[in-house]
């Protein structure tokens, strides 16, 4: 009999074990917890784009972008419209003036933001680059940038009809990326509402022939990200500083380690995964690997620098944050932890993606600054507004 009931549990054990630590799943290890739901712009033009995002939280743990993985709806489709179409998740259409609500779902998960369309008209227009210098094989992404009667600005790149004026030099396509096809230069035209700007392109001769992804290994803890950067190498020896935006990045295990398309990689669970870095050119594919382990490690400690400064009425201090983990690590995680103030009648801190932990003054005085992370938060920062 004891027999029996032994072997019974190892088998339950085995069961239960595979269903939830196999390390292939999305997300098991923390759970999903709530939404959060942000547009590019507070208002939008009648007939313009805005992409809204979907951040996730994931027990308090970590958050990260899941806008291509909830599903989208909008309250008053009259108003505007939000596409779940694949590579375009999250991007609202202005249909008419008015005011309604976009919504964000995942595993009975809500949330919403504000869609607000303007009766603003197009006043200007301007591409950028304006001169650039492209080699040949790879893509440049234009921007139309549209000025409205309300002295607003926003970019209209995907409403914009765009034209190359010599497509064997450079296509490019109904979202204006161009493409450098052979040596010579073309003319980039960008069109909306009646109005037109262009800009120059030369293509020069060199080819890329190789990538090179840095770091080539990467260990970050579960929850934490790391930033791949992609660098070309071309026929004629030189290497491109940059050229992260332009190859697709992919995760061979997203279970393990999930990466977007500006190459960074966010690690989900415990484990080790390859980060690859691809470029089509001429039907062929370069490409380069880069390791990352994701260890189990978490969170003890938060440090915030600077501990102590003094900065004037209309400046602004930018504060960041190194997390000491369980296996003695570090990481910067400014990007990752939730910042406040204490009071914010002195200053104000952002928690926006890209300026995260920027500290703006407003009135004189003393507050305190603080970060969390996983659940821990971070000695206080003092700063003083003079």
């Amino acid at each position: 009999m004891r027999l029996r009931i032994t072997v019974l549990c190892l088998i339950i054990f085995f069961l239960v074990g595979c269903s939830a630590d196999n390390p292939t799943r999305h997300n098991t290890y923390a759970p999903l917890t709530s939404i959060s739901v942000n547009g590019t712009y507070d208002v939008m033009a009648d007939g313009t784009v805005n992409q809204y995002t979907a951040i996730g939280n994931f027990s308090g743990q970590f958050t990260r972008d899941i806008t291509d993985e909830v599903s989208w709806s909008m309250q008053n489709t009259a108003i505007a419209e939000v596409s779940n179409i694949e590579g375009s998740e999250g991007l609202v259409t202005a249909n008419s003036p008015g005011e309604t609500i976009v919504e964000a779902s995942f595993d009975g998960i809500f949330a919403g933001a504000a869609v607000i369309v303007s009766d603003a008209e197009l006043t200007g227009l301007a591409i950028t680059p304006q001169d650039a210098e492209l080699s040949i094989g790879l893509t440049l992404q234009y921007t139309a940038t549209g000025t409205f009667s309300d002295n607003s600005t926003q970019d209209v790149s995907i409403p914009a009809t765009w034209v190359s004026s010599d497509t064997s030099v450079a296509t490019i396509d109904a979202a204006g990326l161009a493409k450098a096809v052979e040596f010579g230069t073309t003319t980039i035209s960008g069109a909306w509402q009646g109005l037109e700007a262009s800009a120059n392109l030369l293509v020069i001769g060199n080819i890329l022939k190789s990538i090179i992804i840095t770091p080539e290994e990467a260990t970050i803890a579960k929850g934490t990200t790391v930033q791949f950067i992609a660098d070309g190498e071309y026929s004629d020896g030189s290497v491109e500083e940059d050229i992260t935006d332009m190859v697709d990045w992919q995760s061979a295990d997203q279970g393990i380690g999930a990466v977007n398309a500006n190459g960074l990689a966010t690690g989900v669970a415990p484990g080790r995964t390859e980060i690859s870095a691809l470029f089509e050119v001429d039907g062929d594919t370069i490409e380069a690997v880069a390791d990352l382990t994701v260890t189990g490690a978490v969170i003890e400690f938060i440090v915030i620098t600077p501990e102590e400064s003094r900065i004037k009425e209309g400046e602004n201090q930018q504060f960041t944050a190194k997390g000491i983990f369980s296996d003695n690590s570090e990481q910067d995680i400014t990007e990752l932890a939730n910042w406040l103030t204490t009071d914010n009648r002195v200053g104000t801190i952002s928690n926006t993606s890209g300026s995260r932990g920027l500290f703006a003054a407003v009135a004189r005085g003393t507050t305190s600054v603080k970060a969390s992370f996983g659940g821990v938060t971070g000695l206080p920062a003092l700063i003083t507004v003079e």
